[in-house]
C-alpha cells in the first residue's frame, strides 16, 4: 500500500475456537494506530478476516474496516502470513 503500512502484528492462536476462529490479531499501522480484536476465521477451506462489531444493536456494524479491495487484500494477506509463520514454528 502506498500510504498505509502494517508496521507490526500480534497473532494470538486459539484452539477449538467458535465458528472456525483460529486466532485473534492486532496490528499497528504506520507506527501510529493500533487495531485490536480482529478475528482470523478458517472454515470449509476458506480464510477470512473479521473485524470487531458492535453486537449490542440490530445492525451489528463493524467498528473499523477496509474501504477498498486493495487494503483489504493487503491486511488479509499480511495477517494470514504472520499467522502461518507463528503457528508453523510451534
Amino acid at each position: 500500500m502506498e500510504n498505509i503500512t502494517i508496521t507490526s502484528t500480534k497473532i494470538l492462536p486459539i484452539e477449538n475456537g467458535i465458528g472456525g476462529c483460529v486466532a485473534i490479531a492486532q496490528m499497528t499501522l504506520n507506527d501510529a494506530f493500533k487495531l485490536t480484536g480482529i478475528k482470523l476465521i478458517e472454515k470449509n477451506g476458506h480464510r477470512n478476516v473479521v473485524y470487531p462489531r458492535n453486537m449490542s444493536n440490530k445492525h451489528k456494524k463493524s467498528y473499523f474496516f477496509p474501504l477498498n479491495k486493495d487494503i483489504a487484500t493487503y491486511i488479509n494477506d499480511r495477517l494470514w502470513k504472520d499467522y502461518d509463520s507463528d503457528t508453523s514454528s510451534k
